[in-house]
């Protein structure tokens, strides 16, 4: 087995490693060589600098790795520091000296490039087309936690999904609070395209806010057509408990149900159990846990 650079002419295997490795994940669509042909069409995040790894075994590509060098923060979101990213690694089940060689690959460029700490699988720098948007690493890509925990990484951040197939708009009652609820469909809700904002007023102070965006927009994921996420739920301190943060919620679903909307789906952290409670009881169903990693590099190992 070699560790290679990639070259543009490897793009279609690396796809292949790619859609292999994906296919236990929910909603991750297999993708052209295309993507992965031009690195331009993989951007997230801001990167300073990248490289692609890749391994060859017998003439055959049988892995990648995709590592990159974060620039200084601008946004409250930006990874702080500058660290290194493992923005993707792939390699098959039961062949961890790939997975093995190509993480050690990726730290070694890292080091050499003065890095002292590395985040593996964070959603903000995984590929615009895998997953769900907030995704890490999903738990069902089940041999890939486990390489990076024996190599010393600790999970940094989790975030679970929830999803309801053919969603109902739930009866829920108005809080007796002295608010203005106002929804505002919108063509541009964050980075993903077209959705709602609903939000709660008390005359010109913003109390909170909902936003539903549509996945099946041209701007993200044209595949899934008639799914909408919440990509950002939040009620201000003194409102909350008083049932305004799902009173939101719903009066964003009604309102993705006016659009055409027919599935949702909805994030939160790991430990956000208000969140999550709310949202099953709402009617929304456990679909998968995502986790991204840190570890600190030394010299020499």
């Amino acid at each position: 087995m070699e560790i290679i650079a990639f070259e543009p002419g490897m793009a279609a295997a690396v796809a292949r490693c790619y859609g292999e490795l994906v296919r236990p994940a929910p909603y991750c669509a297999p993708v052209g060589g295309e993507r992965f042909a031009d690195l331009r069409r993989l951007e997230r995040g801001p990167l300073r600098e990248e490289a692609v790894m890749v391994a060859r075994e017998g003439g055959e590509v049988v892995g990648f790795v995709h590592t990159a060098i974060i620039p200084p923060a601008t946004e409250e979101w930006h990874l702080k520091g500058e660290p290194g990213v493992i923005r993707f690694l792939s390699y098959r089940p039961g062949e961890r000296p790939v997975g093995k060689a190509l993480l050690e690959a990726a730290e070694e460029w890292l080091r050499g490039r003065g890095r002292t700490e590395v985040v593996a699988g964070s959603g903000t720098y995984l590929y615009p087309f895998y997953h769900l948007p907030f995704a890490h690493i999903s738990e069902r890509i089940a041999h890939l936690p486990p390489l990076l925990g024996m190599a010393g990484y600790a999970v940094q951040d989790s975030e679970v999904f929830f999803s309801w197939p053919d969603f109902e708009v739930p009866a829920v009652p108005t809080p007796d609070l002295e608010v203005e609820i106002v929804a505002e469909r919108r063509e541009q809700i964050d980075s993903f395209g077209p959705g709602v904002v609903v939000e709660p007023r008390r005359g010109e102070e913003v109390v909170g806010v909902c936003k539903i965006v549509w996945l099946g927009s041209e701007a993200w994921r044209p595949e899934l057509k008639g799914w909408c996420f919440c990509t950002y739920l939040q009620v201000e301190e003194p409102l909350r408990g008083k049932g305004l943060g799902k009173h939101l919620l719903a009066r964003g679903l009604a309102e993705a149900r006016e659009a055409g909307m027919r599935h949702a789906m909805i994030s939160t952290d790991w430990d956000n159990h208000r969140a999550a409670l709310c949202y099953t009881n709402i009617g929304y169903r456990f679909l998968d846990r995502t986790f991204s990693f840190r570890k600190e590099l030394r010299a020499g190992q």
